[in-house]
């Protein structure tokens, strides 16, 4: 198995490499055509407008819970990194960006 990999992997880089350093002659009539870049091509082509900015609240789980993960809800507007509530949750949270 390990011989038939090893070959595998010879013949790709072989045939990979081997166009790469051809070239045509200088005195032949060949185009080349250049890549260039042509800035953001991801354009919206529609009318639909962006999604808004959505807040959530992040609240660290208490030391006596037994719980690793913090709780989340979803929360109003507001500075990201302020304080924030989440119902049927004690403590407060850190106010941040839903990804």
């Amino acid at each position: 198995m390990r011989t038939i990999l090893s070959g595998l992997l010879i013949l790709t880089v072989a045939c990979s490499t081997a166009p790469a350093g051809v070239l045509p002659p200088a005195d032949s009539q060949t185009p080349w055509s250049v890549a260039q870049y042509q800035g953001n091509s991801h354009s919206r082509t529609d009318d639909r407008s962006a999604r808004p900015q959505r807040y959530v609240c992040v609240v660290p789980p208490r030391e006596s819970d037994d719980r690793n993960r913090p709780f989340v809800c979803r929360a109003d507007a507001g500075r990201v990194g302020g304080r924030c509530r989440c119902p049927n949750v004690v403590g407060n949270g850190r106010l941040d960006l839903d990804y």
